[in-house]
């Protein structure tokens, strides 16, 4: 009988005031995220934040959300793809990283040009560009990320609709609040129009559509949160 993995568990430090503590951020079998095993090399502190200096409570908090986002979404593959005067690019996945096709794919681009991504099949997919792209002389390096989500339990990233009635913006609602606002997010439009954060905070952030849509009208963005 194969046994069962019922947590991971992801050990990190803080020095402060010449002292070393370290502390266990544990996720259970159902993706919930806390923080356990507070110590120092003269042995464990009891399980309580009331002993910890303040700037090891502050760690510890935004260690957990890294290890929220690291769990429940990540890269299952990464790579580039260069234009020399194209529309399209076909990017090639190997057999066997990926078992379905519910991926987001994330772009950056030299100047900040917009792609969208078409025909996704578990070995592949195509970048688009809003027209020809680059040049033989001039070409154009595009780094991307196949962005997969890895527990089933509250994710960092995820896809919203944005409606005409709304004014063009949707507000994004962490799960639990964020221990800090000094994260990014990268937005991924469904198709070649301009998108940007409104509003951004602990517990949460706002996506406004960067022109004056029509009535009645809806758009799609992708959104990934990296701590």
């Amino acid at each position: 009988m194969a046994g069962v993995q019922e947590q991971a568990v992801y050990t990190f430090s803080t020095s402060s005031g010449g002292q070393t503590y370290r502390y266990d951020i544990v996720v259970d079998s159902q993706g919930l995220v806390s923080a356990r095993n507070f110590r120092t090399p003269l042995g464990l502190i009891m399980d309580s934040y009331t002993s910890l200096p303040q700037v090891v409570v502050q760690d510890i908090n935004t260690a957990r959300d890294a290890v929220a986002q690291h769990v429940t979404e990540a890269e299952a593959v990464g790579g580039t793809v260069t234009f020399t005067g194209e529309t399209t690019q076909a990017v090639v996945i190997a057999p066997g990283v990926l078992n379905n096709t519910s991926y987001r794919v994330a772009y950056t681009t030299p100047d900040g040009v917009s792609l969208t991504t078409s025909g996704k099949t578990t070995i592949g997919f195509t970048v688009e560009a809003p027209s020809t792209y680059g040049s033989v002389a001039v070409p154009k390096v595009v780094t991307y990320s196949v962005l997969v989500v890895t527990a089933s339990s509250s994710t960092y990233g995820g896809t919203a609709t944005v409606l005409a009635a709304d004014g063009g913006a949707k507000a994004i609602t962490f799960p639990s609040p964020m221990s800090t606002a000094d994260y990014r997010v990268v937005l991924t439009p469904d198709g070649f129009f301009p998108v940007y954060l409104s509003v951004k905070s602990k517990a949460g952030f706002t996506i406004q559509v960067g022109y004056t849509m029509i009535t009645a009208s809806s758009v799609t963005v992708g959104y990934d949160v990296f701590v």
